[in-house]
């Protein structure tokens, strides 16, 4: 029996040993992003490299929203705000209406075009930009916030994780609410909708990080640079001769922020609603 503890302590350290170095190899760059946001700029790409600056430079963070006029970044938090909160209400509303008509009602045809939606998954954004960019110039959305969220606002992942969800709640709610007298929109809104709060807010944390980090999409439908959203600034933002890394660092910290506000007040529903949809692996 001694024995047996034994190995089951030292697996359990080699165990933590290994969580520990890929947590740390995880997180270590965004350490280094951190850190490197504090150095001069002749630091950054300094040979040999130091972690810690030689001299902390504080005013980076103030130098990105003060110095550069041509990167009006204080607008382009603004505009990612609103494409990424509009874009997700629009993809909440699609994927639960959705996953619920393909759970909940047998139509013919039902599997075969859920099979399509889910096969839109293997399809990569760059084999349908192009064709989407004539579709929205031709609607006259380009350069507005309409032309980012309509495109980002459905995922056949979100219809899939609903889906499974909704899959995954009883009939007998359902069957004892239509005896009852409710029509199939109350039963929706007043059932359904309260029951799989865990998978949306789940939901909001996969789609938010998705649009908030978007590049690709911006760079082509948005010329004007009032209508820039934070990637794209960070990604186009340049000093008149050299790159004010320092700078640019600063501003990516601040980007990551919010992103990781939003996953500590929803990490509880996340976990929750993985484990609920069916998903975990």
């Amino acid at each position: 029996m001694s024995s047996y503890r034994s190995s089951q302590r030292v697996l359990r350290t080699l165990l933590y040993v290994v969580i520990c170095v890929l947590g740390f190899a995880f997180i270590f760059p965004f350490l280094w992003m951190i850190v490197s946001s504090f150095k001069l700029n002749r630091d950054v790409l300094a040979i040999p490299i130091q972690f810690f600056p030689p001299t902390w430079n504080w005013m980076s963070y103030v130098n990105v929203f003060t110095k550069f006029p041509d990167f009006n970044f204080p607008r382009f938090i603004l505009n990612s705000f609103i494409v990424t909160a509009v874009a997700v209400v629009f993809c909440l509303f699609l994927s639960a209406t959705a996953g619920y008509g393909f759970a909940k009602y047998k139509f013919k045809g039902n599997g075969l075009l859920f099979m399509i939606v889910l096969a839109t998954i293997m399809i990569s954004f760059e084999a349908i930009v192009v064709p989407l960019f004539i579709l929205v110039r031709r609607l006259g959305l380009q350069n507005t916030y309409w032309g980012l969220i309509i495109p980002e606002s459905l995922t056949a992942f979100g219809v899939f994780m609903m889906r499974q969800f909704f899959f995954s709640l009883p009939n007998d709610f359902i069957e004892s609410a239509r005896i009852d007298g409710a029509n199939e929109y109350a039963i929706f809104v007043r059932i359904a909708i309260p029951m799989a709060q865990t998978a949306l807010l789940a939901l909001v944390i996969f789609h938010a990080q998705w649009v908030w980090n978007l590049l690709l999409w911006p760079l082509i439908v948005m010329s004007n640079p009032d209508m820039r959203v934070l990637p794209q600034g960070i990604a186009l933002f340049k000093g008149g001769y050299n790159t004010p890394y320092p700078e640019q660092l600063a501003v990516s910290v601040v980007a990551c922020i919010p992103l990781l506000l939003l996953y500590i007040f929803l990490s509880k529903y996340f976990v929750q609603g993985i484990a609920m949809t069916g998903l975990k692996g």
